[in-house]
């Protein structure tokens, strides 16, 4: 049971990546509200970054989060596969110069969903995949924004500590 401590954050994004699904399933008349987008994964990838800000091997467990959720929400890999692992290594160096408080890093992350969520619209527009004009999504900020900063307080505390407790690939038991 040892040997999963290292890849316990990868289990929980996998999970929080099921919940993403699920929620967009279930939820979808909330989330059509505004034409916001359910980011709970890259959140939790953001958090990560945000705790753990020394950890390199965290980059790497963004790429594999990204490529998986490409897979499954997308069919082709690209988008979330440069968009996690980019956003994990710039959290990494502005957590570097921020305070460690709850209300810097809800900043910071509301910042970030608005680069993912502009740049996954750029990338999608650009190859044809969708339609949607700049105003619309503008538009959407609003209630993106809302939705990540519920999501980003509900499940602050619990990334944080499986961030500080269970760091990607790092074997504790060096430390013991």
């Amino acid at each position: 049971m040892r040997s999963l401590q290292r890849f316990v954050l990868a289990i929980a994004l996998y999970i929080a990546l099921v919940i993403n699904a699920s929620l967009a399933l279930y939820l979808h008349e909330f989330f059509s509200l505004g034409s916001s987008t359910n980011l709970l994964l890259p959140i939790g990838v953001m958090l990560i970054a945000l705790f753990d800000d020394t950890n390199k091997n965290e980059i790497w467990l963004a790429l594999g989060a990204g490529i998986v959720s490409d897979i499954y929400f997308y069919g082709i890999i690209g988008l979330y596969a440069v968009a996690l692992p980019t956003t994990c290594w710039l959290l990494q160096k502005v957590a570097r110069f921020l305070p460690e408080v709850f209300w810097a890093r809800m900043l910071v992350i509301i910042i970030a969903v608005v680069g993912v969520n502009a740049y996954s619209w750029l990338i999608l527009k650009i190859t044809g995949v969708i339609n949607v004009s700049v105003l619309d999504l503008l538009w959407s900020l609003p209630t993106t924004i809302g939705w990540s900063f519920l999501f980003a307080c509900l499940t602050y505390k619990i990334w944080g500590s499986l961030a500080i407790k269970y760091p990607f690939l790092v074997n504790l038991n060096n430390y013991q």
